[in-house]
């Protein structure tokens, strides 16, 4: 079926994805007010989130390995 795309379980990315917010959320604040605007780990995480929301992009494993380190650095 050409041009058609695969059905993803949008009930399970947008776990995933509320939880990727949780952490850019939790790098907000451990660094307060103090946050380069150009932090490497937040704008990676944004992107992310902003790449699932407009073209339905998921992550990859190596993604979801990245994520998961960050999320144990900020102990969200």
């Amino acid at each position: 079926m050409k041009g058609s795309k695969s059905k993803i379980d949008r009930k399970f990315w947008d776990i995933i994805f509320g939880k990727l917010k949780k952490l850019g959320t939790a790098i907000e604040m451990y660094y307060g007010g103090d946050m380069d605007i150009d932090n490497q780990e937040w704008r990676w995480i944004d992107d992310r989130i902003k790449m699932y929301y407009e073209k339905d992009r998921l992550l990859t494993k190596q993604e979801m390995d990245i994520a998961n380190l960050y999320w144990k650095k900020y102990n969200v």
